[in-house]
């Protein structure tokens, strides 16, 4: 969304000063032009939706709805978003506005925490209560010891097997267009972590999981082969992101509050693999020349005060490449 805005009588500092007092302040994208008509002094201040905002999408939403309606509010015609989540998943969703989607393959994408509930008894073709029940067996009953000591096996570095209801591609098509037809296709498994996984009981046949995954985890995969290991069917009911590394839901809004000030600093979703380090070579990073950079970081996130320049890469000559610019 662009707005303009005309403030006169203000003393005449550089634009970018106020550009920069704007976007530190306020997180506010701008452009200003600093404009001297007539012995009148204008600053020209030029609202633009770029930003990075945390939504919750609610549940019953696909997550390219969730950014067309975060575009509508704020009237921005380019987004994006970073980890998309099932129409029946609810949850913390990355979305980038404007020249920030170009931040996205830079964001945190690893250590996603989710919340999730399931049910023992039968199997889903789609691995969740939203599918079609293929196969049924009454359940037993499970301690708690049991419980725990099947996620300790979960616990760490493991093989999963792509579900087939899943955006991933076998030969130019996606999987769920396979198993729409009735066509299972032989999926190789993927190394995934879990980095924490804890079982409890809510009741007779109803079950609560906490997991932190890996980028590509798949949680109703990960519900079935675990009930597999129990010795039991068993199906996702409920699914809810969490937040992932640091940011949480507490950092998230509502779709409904999402307005032209939501937006957050967009450093704070950088992913920690590629840190953060200022860089006075402006001209050098913005025109893609090799840097030599007084860090032992293999790969950095170059700025300048508030703007965010470059991601740039270590090689073998010592010196950093420019893997793409961000300005």
């Amino acid at each position: 969304m662009i707005a303009f805005h005309m403030i006169q009588r203000l003393p005449a500092p550089h634009a970018t000063h106020l550009h920069r007092y704007l976007y530190m302040r306020f997180h506010l994208m701008t452009k200003v032009y600093y404009i001297n008509r007539t012995n009148q002094q204008y600053f020209v201040i030029i609202f633009v939706m770029d930003g990075i905002i945390l939504v919750k999408k609610p549940k019953g939403m696909t997550s390219f709805t969730c950014v067309s309606q975060v575009k509508r509010r704020v009237n921005e015609r380019k987004a994006g978003h970073s980890g998309t989540l099932d129409p029946n998943a609810e949850g913390f969703m990355i979305i980038a506005l404007g020249k920030c989607t170009k931040y996205l393959p830079y964001c945190v994408s690893n250590h996603k925490h989710y919340q999730a509930t399931f049910a023992l008894g039968k199997r889903y073709d789609t691995q969740d209560v939203w599918g079609e029940a293929v196969e049924e067996k009454t359940p037993s009953m499970h301690t708690q010891k049991e419980l725990d000591a099947l996620c300790h096996c979960f616990t760490g570095v493991i093989q999963q097997v792509p579900p087939m209801y899943s955006a991933l591609k076998k030969d130019g098509k996606k999987l769920y267009e396979y198993a729409r037809q009735g066509i299972e296709v032989e999926r190789k498994a993927r190394e995934v972590e879990i980095s924490s996984l804890s079982v409890k009981k809510l009741d007779e046949n109803l079950y609560a999981m906490d997991a932190v995954v890996s980028s590509g985890t798949y949680i109703r995969t990960l519900i079935e082969d675990y009930c597999k290991a129990m010795g039991e069917l068993g199906y996702m009911t409920s699914l809810n992101r969490c937040g992932i590394e640091h940011l949480t839901l507490e950092d998230a809004i509502e779709i409904e509050d999402v307005n032209e000030n939501s937006g957050i600093d967009p450093l704070k979703v950088f992913d920690p693999s590629w840190p953060v380090l200022e860089c006075d070579r402006v001209e050098d990073v913005k025109n893609g020349k090799k840097i030599k950079l007084n860090t032992d970081e293999k790969r950095v996130i170059l700025v300048h005060g508030c703007e965010i320049l470059a991601a740039y890469e270590k090689k073998d000559d010592g010196l950093y490449h420019s893997v793409r610019g961000l300005f």
